[in-house]
């Protein structure tokens, strides 16, 4: 069955200004979703985008430029990415449906994975 990454975007500073309870409820909210679809087979992995400095590569004639750049920047789009199963994009739009992304943040990007090859 093919797989889904959900990109879950939100802004640097979403969790810098709440209280630990309040910080608390969200977590829960998001693993008790995730222990949903994985009980029922459809969740495959996912992370939470650390804030720390990353580094943006490129190649330019050859030679491989390195620069610093701050995770927040990137928070912007993506702050954490999961992968989910599903037959196909629809019904994988569905099984996100009641995700706590959209009660917490507001905006999830569904893409499909290519499958990696085994040759």
């Amino acid at each position: 069955m093919p797989n889904f990454a959900l990109l879950l975007s939100h802004a640097p500073d979403r969790y810098t200004n709440i209280g630990e309870d309040e910080y608390g409820d969200i977590m829960a909210d998001y693993f008790s979703w995730v222990q949903e679809k994985v009980a029922d087979g459809t969740y495959q992995g996912g992370h939470k985008l650390n804030t720390e400095k990353g580094r943006y590569l490129t190649s330019r004639s050859g030679s491989l430029e390195v620069h610093d750049i701050p995770s927040t920047e990137i928070a912007e789009v993506v702050g954490g990415i999961m992968i989910i199963e599903a037959a196909d994009l629809d019904t994988a739009v569905q099984a996100i449906g009641n995700h706590p992304h959209f009660k917490h943040n507001h905006n999830v990007v569904v893409l499909p994975v290519d499958p990696v090859s085994e040759d």
